[in-house]
């Protein structure tokens, strides 16, 4: 052997081709796993984006769990913890997912249960803060405690309270910001425009609401899309009136899709007007409206791939955090909420689609109690006082507080038979499916609807036909005296403020007599559909 020769000992003849061959299978292979990734991480990009919106609308306060009545008897409905559950729940498998979920209110979360009542809405902007509500619009009942208290619960609430149709009235300056936008990704936002009913000066005691002006919804839902400083996904979260819904939808078929309240009906299925989609998930947290979008690549737009609206019942167990707020505000309620006054041996029904429309059980009974205590002639209260039924057996200061949530004062005036008649033409002016809270129930008087006019009127337990320049003493409550529902003719009417507040004289009467059992008497007639 040549000693120059270099000697390679432990290694075959073949090991450099190996070793070659085996970096380049690591380098191919690498090259694969980049080639890969890069694969997925680019198609992950081109999948369309998507996101989920969540909402609820007219709270009315209840927070707590409450029963209806079934065909099968009843059902415990509702319950802000056991919501607040089903958004955690749908958040977390969005999250994993990476898509991201929007939790919206329709407006009126205040007034309706003694909770909501005593605490002014404190608990619902604790518990809102908690389940991670995002946005709301202002209702109209948002103003019943007073514009001082809705002040404050806006700066507890930590979310934006949204409206681009209500203006101070001193000045013209917005009341709150139009609209609220959040990142979906990169240049895209989600964006949300509120708008507010006009109802809202008539429907919480028009005292509450004099430092406000209410703008045409439509124009100013018009403006403030036209001025949006991004282009993306826009929703309207309305507390409107269905209609104005729909003319909104009309007026900007661009919208992604609206989400109303106010009218506190289930749109199921949905409207599409002007090819917007239309939603409203009925009331008190019975539901949960859900509404899946994905962007379409080819155009840009977004496309709802999904809605649904899910219910609240005992089938979902309450979010502990919630929980144990409502729990606490629970415990600090003066017990004798729980007390039993007294039975019924009938159904005191207040139900909305009912008591904003023809006579009942609950509206002869108040009304009845109201006559009684001032000694009038007639007795006149609004449907929209009543907001809950009462169910045959024991009754409860609570049941009360539900069924009358209003701390409502008792006010007598004079009117001429004429005006009587008027008022009346007022009262039963509004379509069935409207649900006019302005609907009168009456004690002291009868009368006929015909072609939705009052006719046949007449006064008394003897049926004295009403006389148009006979004047009448008559009982209404401080919220119609000062306009409410549209009733302008009692504004300016020389009258007594009694200092009776009706909620108490209720309670008394239960206690004084045990046991009720009022009827139906024919006091209001309807003799075909209108």
């Amino acid at each position: 052997m040549n000693r120059n020769t270099p000697i390679v000992r432990n290694r075959s003849p073949d090991y450099l081709d190996i070793k070659m061959n085996l970096f380049n299978k690591r380098y191919i292979a690498l090259f694969l796993v980049f080639i890969v990734s890069a694969a997925i991480a680019v198609a992950a990009d081109s999948e369309p984006t998507g996101f989920t919106v969540l909402f609820f609308n007219d709270l009315h306060g209840h927070l707590q769990p409450f029963t209806v009545k079934t065909e099968n008897g009843t059902e415990e409905v509702g319950g802000v913890a056991r919501l607040a559950a089903l958004v955690k729940s749908i958040r977390a498998e969005n999250n994993q997912k990476g898509i991201k979920t929007f939790l919206l209110v329709a407006g009126d979360i205040l007034q309706g249960t003694p909770m909501s009542t005593l605490f002014h809405g404190e608990p619902d902007m604790e518990c809102f803060k908690r389940m991670g509500v995002d946005a709301a619009v202002i209702g109209n009942h948002e103003f019943d405690f007073g514009l001082e208290n809705f002040r404050r619960l806006q700066r507890q609430a930590g979310f934006p309270f949204i409206s681009a149709n209500l203006d101070w009235a001193e000045n013209g300056r917005p009341l709150a910001d139009a609209v609220v936008s959040f990142e979906l990704t990169g240049d895209l936002r989600v964006t949300v425009i509120g708008v507010t009913t006009r109802d809202l000066m008539t429907t919480t005691n028009p005292d509450n609401v004099t430092a406000i002006r209410v703008r045409d919804p439509v124009g100013a839902a018009v403006t403030a899309f036209r001025y949006l400083p991004h282009k993306g996904p826009v929703i309207l979260l309305s507390h409107c009136r269905h209609q104005t819904d729909r003319d909104i939808a009309a007026a900007l078929p661009e919208l992604t899709a609206i989400i109303g309240g106010h009218d506190q009906i289930l749109l199921s299925p949905y409207r599409r007007v002007s090819n917007v989609p239309v939603f409203q998930a009925f009331e008190k947290g019975r539901y949960l409206g859900r509404l899946d979008f994905q962007l379409d690549p080819d155009t840009g737009g977004m496309v709802l791939k999904g809605n649904a609206y899910l219910p609240i019942n005992a089938q979902i167990t309450p979010d502990p955090e919630v929980q144990a707020i409502v729990d606490q505000y629970a415990r600090r309620m003066d017990s004798r909420f729980t007390d039993v006054i007294g039975r019924t041996t009938v159904f005191l029904d207040g139900e909305r689609e009912r008591i904003r429309w023809e006579e009942t059980t609950l509206g002869n009974f108040v009304t009845d109690i109201m006559r009684r205590h001032t000694g009038t002639r007639i007795a006149l209260l609004n449907a929209g006082s009543l907001r809950s039924s009462i169910n045959t057996g024991d009754i409860t200061l609570a049941d009360v507080f539900r069924a009358m949530p209003y701390a409502n004062e008792l006010v007598t005036i004079t009117l001429t038979g004429k005006e009587v008649l008027q008022t009346l033409e007022r009262s039963v002016q509004g379509k069935r499916e409207e649900e006019d809270g302005g609907f009168l129930h009456v004690s002291g008087l009868r009368f006929t609807i015909v072609h939705g006019k009052p006719e046949h009127v007449s006064v008394g337990p003897d049926n004295t036909p009403l006389l148009p320049d006979t004047t009448y003493p008559v009982t209404i409550i401080d919220f119609l005296y000062s306009g409410g529902d549209g009733y302008r003719l009692f504004m300016g009417k020389p009258a007594l403020r009694t200092g009776l507040p009706l909620r108490e004289l209720i309670v008394d009467d239960i206690r004084a007599q045990k046991v009720i059992s009022p009827v139906l008497e024919g006091r209001i007639i309807r003799i075909e559909n209108f």
